[in-house]
């Protein structure tokens, strides 16, 4: 039986989000993008509780995950990282780090690393950011997400790659999804007919939820800008 509910959230406020810095390789968040997180702790629902943490291995999602759910995985709720989940663009920002210099990072020191493939910084194969990969990519992680047994899967991931995994965005010509602001998250159910493309419709609890939401901090720095490939 595939998870109940599936919520997707956007990373935290990282510095190449700030003056268009996409020449900074793998970017840490900031420290608004930090505040941001620790607000997402606190008005992240209680209920349903999370099951499992599954986030993209750029350091920007890496702690937004670690900050952002860190009662969660302190009470045991497991963190995986998920190469497919990394960010659409082959800019330097939106390349992740090897395995090797991640482990070696402090910050990241409780982290498992060790499921990322060897090949999955190389922007090329499966990890090519051209529309039909992208596509291809988003739905083996609908797929993937579909067979979980746990009940509330949470994941963190990023603003160009969140329209390939939601569907929104129909390929180069059509690149102007609903935009989503720095730990804004969303909750998605699998559509029951759907086998194969695994597609995810949001539930009428999240649309209820986003009109009253509380907006993170600096809000102004959260819309991320569609490069076209």
């Amino acid at each position: 039986m595939p998870p109940r509910i599936i919520t997707l959230v956007r990373h935290g406020q990282a510095h190449h989000n700030i003056g268009w810095k996409f020449d900074w390789h793998d970017p840490y968040l900031t420290p608004l993008g930090e505040t941001q997180c620790h607000e997402l702790s606190e008005r992240f629902p209680s209920e349903p509780p999370v099951d499992l943490l599954v986030s993209s291995p750029l350091r920007r999602t890496i702690q937004t995950t670690l900050l952002g759910f860190k009662q969660q995985i302190k009470s045991g709720v497991k963190m995986e990282l998920l190469a497919e989940l990394q960010e659409s663009s082959e800019m330097p920002c939106d390349t992740g780090s090897s395995r090797d210099v991640l482990e070696k990072e402090e910050l990241f020191r409780d982290v498992d690393f060790s499921g990322l493939p060897d090949d999955w910084t190389s922007k090329k194969g499966k990890w090519a950011p051209d529309p039909h990969s992208l596509g291809e990519r988003a739905r083996a992680v609908r797929k993937w997400l579909k067979s979980r047994s746990e009940g509330h899967v949470v994941v963190v991931l990023h603003g160009g790659f969140l329209h390939y995994i939601i569907e929104d965005w129909a390929g180069r010509s059509n690149l102007l999804g609903n935009c989503w602001r720095n730990t804004e998250f969303r909750s998605y159910v699998f559509a029951d007919e759907d086998e194969d493309n695994a597609s995810v419709v949001e539930t009428d609890e999240s649309k209820e939820r986003r009109k009253g939401s509380k907006k993170p901090s600096g809000e102004g720095e959260a819309v991320e800008k569609v490069m076209r490939n």
